[in-house]
């Protein structure tokens, strides 16, 4: 199966795995300010319920965030960012009219410098999640590890070296298919 196509049906899996709608009206889907073209009914409400619509982003995207990050980045993420607009919430959300903002806001200047392309976090604890570039693992490419986002601030942007870093990571999962995979076929 091609990238895209898995991406695509991983979405499409996770989705429809949350979107009961339970007595009152409610849904795990649901979020105010939904614009027209994302929403399953068209209505005024203020909270609607939003669904998967196919991404505008190009290749053209991506290779001037590729070319901003300083980094190549791998087909698995290229595939993860351009898929589908959504509002997930285990990941920057990508709506239509701004959709790559929000995985903008990921970039970090230290990480990227040393090869690691941060993608996610958990909000809860203040983690970024990162791929490493510089090596591939198992089906996909490079591993997966989170930091800290507290100690990036303690740590020099530009003399900080790779072994120092790697003191703060903790390995989270072989390559991005396995946190695919876990995130959103099997969690």
């Amino acid at each position: 199966m091609e990238i895209r196509d898995y991406i695509k049906q991983g979405f499409e899996t996770y989705y429809a795995k949350y979107s009961q709608v339970t007595e009152e009206g409610f849904c795990r889907w649901m979020r105010p300010d939904v614009p027209a073209e994302m929403k399953v009914v068209d209505n005024d409400e203020e909270w609607s319920i939003w669904k998967l619509v196919p991404s505008v982003v190009s290749e053209d995207h991506l290779g001037a965030m590729e070319e901003e990050y300083g980094l190549t980045f791998p087909e698995w993420y290229k595939a993860f960012i351009s898929t589908y607009h959504h509002y997930f919430d285990v990941i920057p959300e990508q709506a239509v009219d701004e959709p790559l903002d929000n995985v903008r806001h990921m970039y970090n200047p230290l990480l990227c410098r040393l090869g690691y392309l941060p993608f996610t976090w958990d909000e809860e604890y203040g983690k970024i999640w990162c791929i490493d570039l510089r090596e591939d693992a198992g089906e996909g490419y490079g591993a997966i590890y989170e930091i800290e986002h507290e100690i990036l601030f303690d740590l020099d942007e530009e003399r900080t070296d790779h072994a120092k870093l790697k003191e703060s990571l903790i390995f989270l999962y072989p390559d991005f298919k396995a946190y695919f995979d876990h995130t959103f076929l099997e969690g």
